[in-house]
Formats: structure tokens, sequence, C-alpha cells
């Protein structure tokens, strides 16, 4: 608890009990991708008492704040990444998980010309997987 409150303090939030139990699963697990779904089920299966929409709110500012990656996998879940280093995603749908995979394992030729007055923020790779059958 006492590191999930200085980072919380580090990053100027108030060390929330909501909060505080989102950043400990998150430095249990170290490098983990979440969703708030999941986030829940695991959080009240600890017998913590939390809503949804508490959840989407603290993983967002969490985010914001440089402490996860947002990551848009399909239209209808976002992900949030604790591994801020740059990397890639393989998205295995019938498991409903994501592997990391290494920057040095994609290599890219070419990327298109970035508009004027804009820079290259990041690069999102993600490889949807599937049974052979």
């Amino acid at each position: 608890m006492l590191e999930a409150n200085k980072i919380l303090k580090k990053i100027n939030l108030r060390p929330t009990t909501q909060r505080t139990a989102i950043i400990e699963y998150i430095l249990q697990k170290h490098k983990v991708h979440i969703t708030a779904t999941k986030l829940i089920t695991h959080l009240k299966k600890k017998k913590f008492n939390i809503s949804l929409a508490t959840i989407y709110n603290n993983l967002n500012e969490l985010a914001d704040k440089g402490i996860l990656r947002k990551l848009h996998v399909n239209n209808d879940k976002m992900w949030f990444d604790s591994n801020l280093q740059d990397h890639y995603h393989f998205y295995d749908s019938e498991k409903d998980e994501l592997i990391d995979i290494d920057k040095n394992e994609i290599s890219f030729s070419k990327i298109p010309k970035i508009p004027r007055g804009k820079i290259k923020d990041s690069i999102n790779i993600i490889i949807s997987l599937k049974s052979k059958n």
C-alpha cells in the first residue's frame, strides 16, 4: 500500500481507496494488460466494492498521467498496459488476452510522411490471432 500511495502522490493524485487498490493490482502483476471489466472481476473476488465507472475513470486518469498506456484493440474494448516500453501486441480473441511482442521483432521499411506541424507520438500494432481450425 505504501508503494501505491507514493506513486499516486508523485503524479499528484489523491490516494483514494479505489486508486490504491488499482495501483496495487498493477504493481502486483508487474507488466499487466487489463480491461476495466477484468479489473472489476478481480477486485470483487477480493471483496472490494467498486463501480465499473470508477474503474474506467481511474484507469483513464492513470493513462493520462503516464502510468498506463491505452490500447484500442477493437471497437468495444479498451485495454490498459502497464508496460510503457516501446512494444507491440498479439491479441488472442479466443482467450481474450494481449501478448507482448518485442519492438525488435517487427521492422519497418517505410512509414508514411508525417503531416506538417506534427511529430510521431507512437506506433501501435495489434496482430489479432485465432485458432487454425
